[in-house]
């Protein structure tokens, strides 16, 4: 009997290890799916293709994967040049297969209407854009804004980094300014006019996919007149400023929202042509993170420290992602913090309609150099539009909760 229970356990042993020996065998015998050979692509106008195969050069060899298509579509997403895309894979043989990316590309140069009213302050203006100029992803921009207290015009042109180029960004600006520079009670301070001539020339250059660092050099020449009784708190400046930023940024497309991921952090010093220094430092966070695929988290955080900075160079609150402060209070510290949730409302023809509810902090240095907080709570409405590369508009509304004051701004072809 024991000589059969024996043969039996045997058996039953043999067979356990001959199913798992199939099992393996079938496991490896499968064939790895196909890599990527390369791109080919339907749709193509103005862009030059080989910007954008240089921009897709890191996906060859990858194995076809969902995860890896959806990393593709991301990148032609945050370029903001394309729309309709869709990728589909085309065998070339067992081991390796093309990807075939049909396109549209989105309107990319045309002028554009300026128009914001913030708490009853109105501006307007015009600018004319290229986002793809050249069919090589570079941005150039002129024109100029007026309003009652302000007359502008600036330049801008910009090349993204590729490869070992360093991207490079030119920005040259004059204006005419009225300032009424209030408390955060909206207590009139200071006021005087100043007329200012700046420009600036930055290099950035990219480390792998994510990472960045950049320096500047620029001037600023700032003439203050009108400033009576106040002339030894404001004053005219010559100024020849350097800086440094780092920064790493990740998107994803989720097939409603580009969200993006990023922290950036700058710091800069500037000379005088009296030879005095001044020195700033900034630093933000963005996060941007589906919850569902029409809703997801946002969440925008900045920083400003200003040393022996002149009135001049301050900064308002729209600089650091919130609308607690009034529009004419400058601070030369400040930090605030918006966060909250935003719903993908109703998907059009021309673009995306999204509805947003924000909680936002702030706190700041009075000129009394009394730090001063605030909350409050909001919410607004934006368009994205799908078919043109063009700022859409967009309308909020904040509560200030500390100081019971509704703030509200509406943009056409500038964000908040």
């Amino acid at each position: 009997m024991r000589f059969l229970h024996n043969c039996a356990a045997f058996r039953r042993t043999v067979l356990a290890a001959a199913v798992c020996l199939l099992f393996c065998a079938a496991v490896f015998s499968q064939e790895p799916p196909p890599r990527i050979s390369g791109f080919s692509f339907d749709g193509l106008k103005r862009t030059k293709e080989f910007v954008i195969q240089r921009d897709l050069q890191r996906f060859i060899g990858m194995e076809i994967s969902d995860s890896v298509l959806h990393d593709i579509e991301t990148v032609l997403q945050s370029e903001n040049l394309f729309t309709d895309i869709s990728l589909e894979a085309v065998p070339l043989s067992e081991a390796e297969s093309d990807i075939r990316i049909s396109l549209n590309e989105k309107i990319s140069i045309l002028p554009i209407p300026i128009v914001a009213v913030t708490d009853g302050s109105f501006a307007a203006g015009a600018f004319f854009l290229d986002s793809n100029a050249m069919g090589m992803k570079n941005t150039f921009v002129i024109g100029g804004l007026f309003s009652a207290k302000m007359l502008m015009g600036t330049a801008l042109f910009a090349r993204p980094a590729s490869g070992r180029i360093p991207g490079i960004t030119v920005y040259t600006g004059v204006a005419k300014k009225n300032y009424e520079i209030t408390d955060t009670k909206e207590n009139e301070l200071f006021s005087f006019d100043s007329l200012s001539v700046s420009g600036q020339l930055r290099l950035t250059e990219k480390f792998g996919e994510a990472f960045s660092a950049g320096i500047g050099t620029g001037f600023s020449i700032i003439s203050v007149d009108s400033a009576d009784g106040i002339a030894q708190c404001i004053e005219s400046v010559k100024a020849w400023e350097n800086c440094v930023s780092l920064s790493v940024s990740v998107s994803d497309w989720n097939g409603t929202f580009m969200s993006e991921k990023s922290a950036s952090a700058e710091g800069s010093a500037a000379v005088t042509a009296c030879s005095d220094a001044f020195y700033a430092a900034e630093a933000k966070i963005r996060i941007q993170h589906p919850v569902t695929e029409r809703l997801r988290f946002i969440q925008s955080a900045c920083a400003f420290c200003g040393f022996d900075t002149p009135v001049v160079f301050y900064r308002g609150g729209s600089s650091v992602s919130v609308r607690l402060f009034p529009d004419d209070f400058v601070s030369e510290r400040l930090a605030g913090i918006s966060a909250g949730l935003e719903y993908a409302l109703l998907p059009t023809r021309i673009g995306l309609v999204s509805v947003y509810g924000v909680y936002q902090a702030a706190c700041a240095k009075e000129f009394d150099s009394s730090l001063v907080c605030s909350q409050g709570a909001g919410g607004g409405l934006r368009l994205y539009l799908s078919k043109i590369a063009f700022p859409a508009c967009a309308f909020e509304m904040i509560y200030n909760m500390t100081e019971q004051r509704v703030s509200t701004g509406f943009s056409l072809g500038i964000s908040f």
